[in-house]
């Protein structure tokens, strides 16, 4: 009778098996390391934030003539209407101070909008505010190309954003700016499932989607209520509850944070920064406060997601002439768009503006007495000819 028992494995066989099980080993180990420093170093977190924001449909994406309680403000000392979102981005005056420092060498003067140009001219926001790696600003003459240094800027330096039209233009000058910001918290927040209850000056309650952290003392929320610093706290006739509070939403986050404040509206966002400014700094001069400053244990944070994009026309400089421009020549464009996102992963400001100055417009309207004639190309003399004296023969509307 034949034997059917099966012949043991080859040692050479085994060997290759014992080996493929080490490199399948060393790969797994390798791709762990690859995907805890990704995740340490900031850019995991980015990841996901990105793959979270496109989830988001925005609240509202448009033309700012279409908001009824939201106002973009050109400086932060601009005036704040009351009852009113009111939002401001250096992105426009970036465009400003490439225009005043660098092509005309001199404030502007623009007639008809003084008051917001003196403002413009004043204001001591620049470039130094960003990273360099965060921003692109530029301006000069159309006809010296500075249209294509934009483009060519641009696609090298945020080769994914897409550039807004500047025009057919021959002539004039042209500013651009643009900056993108994004702040990854270092441990995402919880989300408020049920949402917060929102009450704006009014009195009115509106609830909408939030972020933050409760439950605080629970071991597993231990790095999140770490990560949060309380910049200045105040209550209300010695209780608990909370009259003005500034947090500082990831104190790790560089070289940007994303700070919270609730305080009273002052007359302009440049009045409540300084009044927070003023606040944080007495908090810091305290000793006796320094346990304020920790998240504790029992400590409740929410705070609302937003995501918006908004298109800004400043028609109160668009047809005002600037009359320092060489030959004075009215703005014919002053755009600024805004996109900022905040939810539990952090925040993210994306915004771009432009600024067209060009020669004055001729005017060629035939509205008074002309003349009209028809010839052949080359030819000396032409085969019709009228002279339009009144509107007989013209076509009435």
């Amino acid at each position: 009778m034949e034997s059917h028992d099966t012949a043991a494995p080859q040692p050479e066989s085994h060997s290759r098996t014992v080996r493929h099980r080490r490199l399948l080993v060393g790969g797994a180990v390798v791709l762990a390391l690859i995907v805890v420093v990704f995740w340490t170093t900031g850019r995991g977190r980015q990841l996901v934030q990105r793959v979270q924001y496109a989830r988001t449909a925005a609240t509202f994406s448009g033309d700012s003539q279409k908001l009824k309680q939201t106002v973009i403000v050109p400086t932060l000392d601009s005036p704040c209407p009351p009852g009113k979102n009111v939002i401001w981005c250096s992105s426009f005056q970036l465009a400003w101070n490439e225009l005043r420092d660098n092509v005309i060498g001199a404030p502007l003067q623009v007639i008809g909008a003084e008051e917001i140009a003196t403002r413009l001219n004043a204001a001591k926001q620049s470039a130094l505010d960003l990273e360099p790696r965060a921003f692109y600003a530029t301006g000069g003459w159309i006809r010296d190309g500075v249209v294509e240094k934009i483009r060519k800027d641009m696609a090298a330096k945020f080769p994914s954003h897409v550039l807004p039209e500047f025009g057919g233009f021959d002539g004039g000058i042209l500013a651009y700016s643009y900056l993108a910001a994004r702040v990854p918290f270092k441990y995402p927040f919880r989300q408020v499932d049920k949402g917060v209850t929102f009450t704006d000056s009014q009195g009115i309650q509106t609830r909408v989607a939030g972020f933050g952290l409760w439950r605080a003392y629970l071991r597993r929320y231990k790095n999140i209520r770490e990560q949060v610093e309380v910049l200045y706290v105040e209550f209300r006739d010695r209780s608990f509850e909370v009259r003005e509070c500034v947090i500082d939403l990831c104190r790790h986050s560089q070289p940007y944070q994303v700070v919270v404040a609730m305080v009273e509206p002052e007359n302009s966002l440049a009045e409540m920064l300084e009044h927070v400014r003023m606040r944080i700094a007495d908090f810091e001069k305290k000793p006796e406060r320094a346990g304020d400053r920790r998240y504790g244990a029992n400590d409740e944070l929410r705070v609302p997601e937003m995501f918006w994009r908004i298109d800004r026309r400043f028609k109160e400089l668009t047809g005002k002439t600037v009359a320092n421009a060489g030959p004075p020549m009215p703005i014919v464009e002053a755009l600024q768009t805004i996109e900022f996102r905040l939810d539990r992963y952090g925040a993210v400001v994306e915004s771009d503006s432009k600024l067209t100055v060009l020669a004055a417009p001729r005017h060629f309207e035939f509205n008074r007495p002309f003349l009209v004639y028809v010839q052949k190309r080359g030819a000396e003399q032409p085969f019709f000819v009228m002279w339009v004296d009144n509107a007989e023969l013209l076509v009435r509307r």
